[in-house]
Formats: C-alpha cells, structure tokens, sequence
C-alpha cells in the first residue's frame, strides 16, 4: 500500500473521528442545557407545608360534599317530578 493510500485513510478515519466527536460534544452541551433548566425548575419548587395540606383536603371536602348534595337534591327534584 502505498504512502498516499495510507494517509488517506488515516485522514478519513479522522474526519470520521472528528465528526463524531462534534455529535457529542453538541449532545453533552444540549444535555448540560436541560440539566440546568432542571435544575433552576427544581430550585424554585417550594414544597407546600403541612398546614396549607390540610387545608386544600378541607376545602376539597367542603365541595365534595356541597357537589354531593347538589346532586342528592336534583335526583329528588327528578323523583318527584316524575
């Protein structure tokens, strides 16, 4: 084989080389992206405290209830209408 041949291949394999790591540096800098924006979403979550916990079940019984007999009473309206 001679010299040329060699060095071509030698070449194309590192153009291949090359190319392929451009592909992951630009994948390993898209993942440090989301990562980051990760990051910042979780830092401005606050978790919600035992008090304000109860109080959203409150409120969901209270509605639970009020839409429980709003229904109680239109099934006696129907009843009685029939």
């Amino acid at each position: 084989m001679s010299y040329n041949n060699l060095s071509d291949l030698v070449g194309a394999r590192m153009d291949i080389a090359r190319a392929k790591a451009d592909q992951r540096m630009a994948a390993a800098e898209a993942a440090q992206q989301r990562a980051g924006l990760r990051i910042e979403e979780a830092e401005g979550f606050v978790r919600p405290t035992k008090q304000e916990i109860a109080q959203v079940r409150v409120e969901a019984r209270a509605l639970g209830k009020q839409l429980a007999d709003e229904l109680r009473a239109r099934g006696a309206s129907l009843k009685a209408g029939r």
